[in-house]
């Protein structure tokens, strides 16, 4: 049910999307996948193959007090110190994770350390409630719409 290695390359795979998580979490996260996985977002294919893997990093939400100065007013926020959970992994291997839909969950702290099991295992329960989207959170539309605006700045 769980990744206890952190995926070598990450930092070099493309983006899905990049998010703020409000709430308790009130995070700012990228969301990122490896070649396997970008393919199946840009095919629409579901489920995702055996090997795809989607990452998320996450740093706190912070108000950017320079900029705001600035501007004169709060509205600029900027990624601050990495959270708890900085990095999570969902990994599909069908065999290996038949349990949790096919998909192994992990998260890591800033230093690379494991998040203990008890908190692992809260992931698939929320993650059913998707399962018509192969229980990932971030759909095609995100990853259109990442594109597209990277294509505008070009």
């Amino acid at each position: 049910m769980f990744v206890k290695k952190i995926p070598p390359g990450y930092r070099d795979w493309k983006v899905v999307s990049v998010a703020h998580e409000a709430g308790e979490l009130n995070d700012i996260r990228a969301v990122l996948g490896n070649d396997i996985a970008i393919k199946a977002y840009r095919e629409s294919k579901l489920p995702f193959p055996e090997g795809a893997i989607v990452g998320r990093i996450a740093w706190s939400y912070v108000p950017s007090e320079e900029n705001n100065k600035t501007f004169g007013r709060e509205q600029s926020f900027v990624a601050g110190s990495p959270t708890d959970a900085y990095l999570q992994f969902m990994v599909k291997d069908s065999k290996k994770y038949a349990a949790t839909g096919g998909w192994g969950y992990s998260s890591f702290d800033k230093d690379g350390k494991p998040t203990d099991e008890a908190a692992m295992k809260t992931c698939f329960p929320c993650h059913q409630a998707i399962k018509d989207r192969d229980f990932r959170l971030h759909t095609l539309r995100t990853l259109i719409r990442t594109i597209t605006a990277a294509s505008v700045e070009r």
